[in-house]
């Protein structure tokens, strides 16, 4: 699990990361005030995602788990969602880039199917 520590508290802003398979993913973060919201997207390959809200979730692209070999995560203090724009910069909210071991650890950890 790597923490994002570049975004700021820009309206829009990209980012690229080297993946432990060597390729690049790059991020796309929007803060839209009208909707007091953050936005996210992402660029791996010839895929292209924009415009997903930007939610409290242990992996954000977890419908795409079984291709991507990456995830994304938020936390925030109270586990509500980022809604402010200085909410990474004050330390509210802390976004995170997962591999696939730590895929695979919160898909056991909260996903698994627990036998009666």
């Amino acid at each position: 699990m790597y923490q994002l520590t570049l975004i700021d508290n820009s309206p829009k802003q990209k980012i690229r990361m080297l993946l432990n398979n060597g390729k690049s993913v790059v991020l796309h973060f929007e803060y839209r005030p009208n909707q007091q919201a953050w936005f996210f997207g992402f660029e791996y390959g010839n895929v292209n995602v924009q415009n997903l809200k930007l939610v409290t979730s242990y992996n954000m692209l977890r419908n795409y788990r079984t291709w991507l070999p990456f995830g994304f995560r938020c936390d925030t203090i109270d586990g509500f969602e980022p809604m402010d724009l200085n909410d990474f910069i004050n330390g509210y909210a802390v976004l995170f880039l997962l591999d696939e071991t730590d895929i695979s650890e919160i898909e056991h950890k909260y996903y698994a199917k627990v036998s009666t």
